[in-house]
């Protein structure tokens, strides 16, 4: 018996809808084709729904988003398509990742 000459897997075929195993049909294309065996690399890290991911959130930011409310895993995004100090680019440091100054400029009083 090998995993694919398997009854649990074979059922469990048999119980999936057409989508579903269109679904994993997908997933497997996209795990084997980015990925080279042989010599143990991953030939592209970044898919486009992630590029796309990373759009949507460069525009957020632009537009006026803080960094810090961001969600972790959108930070992720960021990091995986722009590179660790993608944040600069906007003119926020690594502090703004999680936090918003709140240091209000010292008054001068007459």
């Amino acid at each position: 018996m090998t995993l694919f000459n398997n009854p649990m897997v074979e059922n469990a075929q048999k119980s999936m809808t057409d989508e579903q195993k269109e679904h994993y049909k997908k997933l497997g294309e996209d795990m084997y084709n980015h990925v080279d065996f042989e010599n143990s690399e991953i030939l592209s890290n970044i898919d486009n729904s992630m590029k796309e991911s990373g759009k949507y959130i460069y525009l957020q930011v632009r537009s006026g988003l803080h960094p810090s409310y961001l969600e972790d895993n959108e930070k992720e995004i960021m990091l995986e398509v722009y590179g660790k100090e993608w944040y600069k680019e906007f003119g926020y440091n690594e502090k703004d990742l999680s936090e918003v100054d709140t240091c209000t400029p010292n008054l001068v009083k007459d």
